[in-house]
């Protein structure tokens, strides 16, 4: 058989799992396994919600080249201010489009009249269940005040495309959704 087609030979059989631990936007969660020659080993996943970015394109002047609105936050993580496009979790009997939509709405105060999916990755396979989706947003309209959860700050910044090009992958965007999401605008917009 041809190993290019079938997986059998990877594939790992699921005996058990158990929540070890609930976060609120995450579980950790244990997992044993079984290989396919029939060695058993331990495994730990993190169970995270799905999440959506959306790149926020605004027409450039005169045919000119395209601006983009960028959130400016505080990420607890590396406990610094970043840059990045607005993106969000999906909430439960949301789908990925309707879920951009809103992120936009809420953090931007925008929406869209085309909002078109150009990709979707694992964020890291070898140990996350997730996926996020990134959505184009084009034909932005500004209609509402911005409407944050509780706990989110932000101010909304206009960037030109060639500071954007020029400043991705670094302090302060240096966020890698942000860059995974640039990637797949520059692949959709025939830049790349």
């Amino acid at each position: 058989m041809n190993r290019e087609t079938d997986d059998s030979h990877l594939v790992w059989e699921n005996l058990d799992s158990e929540i070890r631990y609930d976060a609120g936007i995450f579980r950790l969660r244990s997992v044993r396994r079984r290989s396919p020659e029939g060695k058993h080993a331990p495994f730990v996943s993190v169970d995270a919600p799905d999440w959506v970015t959306i790149i926020p394109e605004l027409a450039g002047d005169g045919g000119g080249m395209p601006s983009f609105l960028i959130v400016r936050q505080y990420r607890h993580g590396t406990e610094k201010v970043g840059l990045e496009f607005p993106a969000g979790v999906i909430d439960p009997g949301e789908n990925p489009a309707q879920a951009a939509a809103r992120e936009l709405l809420e953090e931007t105060g925008f929406i869209a009249s085309e909002l078109r999916e150009i990709g979707s990755v694992s964020p890291n396979p070898a140990f996350m269940t997730n996926r996020t989706f990134t959505y184009l947003a084009r034909g932005l309209e500004k209609v509402a005040e911005l409407n944050l959860d509780e706990h989110e700050i932000l101010d909304v910044h206009k960037v030109v495309f060639s500071d954007l090009e020029m400043m991705l992958g670094q302090a302060p965007y240096d966020s890698a959704i942000t860059l995974q999401a640039w990637f797949f605008y520059l692949r959709a917009s025939g830049r790349l």
